[in-house]
């Protein structure tokens, strides 16, 4: 009980990673935290809003608590419509450029 308490604190909580390439530039990718708003959330269909400052195309990868890819484009917009979501906690992934972010969403 308390590891499955855990794991969805530990979901609850957004994680960042960023990394700095130092050295050879081809055996590392800089990658910085992008910060990002998600919403509605609890999202119960229809837009899912994703604003971010950069301007730069968005390429947004939802996946579930097992880690297996459920949805993933790439746009320049601020919304996106991933209707084939069932109730549950999934992660949302974004990037653009050397950005890249995490967030937790939930679907009733």
């Amino acid at each position: 009980m308390r590891l499955a308490l855990l794991f969805l604190y530990l979901l609850s909580m957004h994680f960042v990673t960023a990394q700095n390439a130092q050295g050879d530039s081809s055996s590392a990718i800089s990658t910085e935290k992008l910060s990002f708003q998600l919403y509605p959330n609890p999202y119960a269909g229809g837009k899912l809003h994703v604003v971010s400052h950069p301007t730069d195309i968005k390429n947004i990868v939802i996946l579930n608590i097992l880690g297996e890819v459920v949805f993933q484009i790439t746009t320049y917009e601020n919304y996106v419509m991933p209707n084939n979501l069932t109730s549950g906690i999934y992660i949302v992934k974004i990037q653009q450029g050397s950005q890249q972010g995490l967030s937790r969403l939930v679907v009733p």
